[in-house]
């Protein structure tokens, strides 16, 4: 589910930016702080791909709420986990990854996870806002919740709902950046394709792992994620101090992109790269395997809903940079990359 930049507009920068997006997500911002946000935000994604975000109006409580509830549901049992296996009880690509599960590359990941995608129509307020996906795709909610944790919906429902707003805040953010009103992406939004992901990255160890596939050995599995660039529009990603991730810059160098406290992790992906015609680029990415401790990350994948056609926007088109993509249509490009990666 990964693909190559056709082009490297990136630096060679040696740490990923943080900027306060405050202004952006207050309810009153000051002109001269908005042009501000806006302006690094694009300098990030044009020169980096990432960028951390500070006063993004998510407690700190919240998101340690979220995190408890994850490594719950990995403490499970396995029996538990693969209850709702990706793929296991429907044709959809929902649910459970178990342990090398995923492959990059051609080499085994050395992580588990779990894919929610809540229904559509969840609630009067959403529904009111959501469009329906197509009938019968296999991106379609299979409502994958484990039943041993009665609690664990509620809160994701919660983490959602709060992802959601501030994915659309720095998607705004975004927008601005090249030129359009702050609302130009929202009329491409659709909850149907964006995912809410929780990752474990154990120590590889058979030992403490028997239920690891038969032939994979640490020299197999060489990172917890290997090196892709994300397929959709933006990411925002919760981690913990643990570490690993990494980034790639202009030239070739992989750049630690830690934890800070207070912030979250935010990167584009292919989508964005399409839409701005190389403007803005998907970066890669990848993590390495923890050495001796646990490592959790809650990625929220926020995409552009099934029936969106992507295309080069003019702002970024001239007669020097005339358009690089044709036009795609997001829901069937996606489940066409989901479909050859779990074959």
């Amino acid at each position: 589910m990964t693909s190559s930049p056709t082009v490297d507009n990136h630096t060679a920068f040696t740490e990923v930016p943080v900027i306060d997006i405050g202004a952006l997500v207050a309810g009153d911002p000051d002109p001269a702080a908005r042009e501000r946000v806006v302006a690094e935000i694009g300098a990030a994604c044009r020169d980096v791909g990432f960028f951390y975000v500070t006063n993004h109006g998510i407690a700190p409580a919240d998101s340690a709420t979220m995190f408890a509830a994850a490594k719950a549901f990995f403490e499970l049992p396995l029996a538990d986990k693969m209850a709702i296996r990706l793929g296991g009880n429907t044709d959809q690509f929902r649910g459970f990854v178990p342990l090398g599960g995923e492959v990059t590359a051609g080499k085994t990941d050395w992580h588990e996870c779990l894919d929610l995608q809540p229904k559509w129509g969840r609630d009067a307020a959403s529904a009111a806002t959501v469009r329906a996906p197509r009938d019968g795709h296999p991106l379609d909610d299979p409502e994958q919740w484990p039943t041993a944790l009665p609690e664990f919906r509620t809160v994701m429902m919660r983490s959602w709902d709060q992802l959601w707003g501030l994915s659309a805040r720095i998607a705004a953010g975004m927008a601005l950046s090249l030129g359009l009103d702050e609302h130009f992406f929202a009329q491409y939004e659709g909850a149907e394709l964006s995912d809410l992901r929780m990752v474990h990255y154990p120590p590889f160890s058979r030992e403490a792992h028997p239920h690891a596939p038969d032939g994979v050995s640490i020299d197999q599995t060489e990172l917890g994620f290997g090196a892709h660039v994300d397929y959709g529009f933006l990411a925002v990603l919760q981690q913990d101090g643990v570490g690993g991730l990494e980034v790639r810059n202009a030239e070739g160098e992989w750049i630690a992109a830690p934890h800070i406290p207070g912030t979250f992790l935010v990167n584009i992906g292919l989508m964005m790269q399409r839409w701005t015609n190389d403007r803005y680029q998907a970066t890669w990415h990848r993590v390495q395997i923890p050495g001796t401790s646990d490592r959790y990350s809650i990625p929220f994948f926020f995409e552009p809903r099934f029936d969106a056609v992507v295309e080069p926007l003019p702002q970024c088109v001239d007669a020097d940079n005339p358009p690089r993509y044709e036009p795609c249509e997001f829901g069937p490009y996606v489940v066409d990359l989901f479909a050859k990666a779990y074959d």
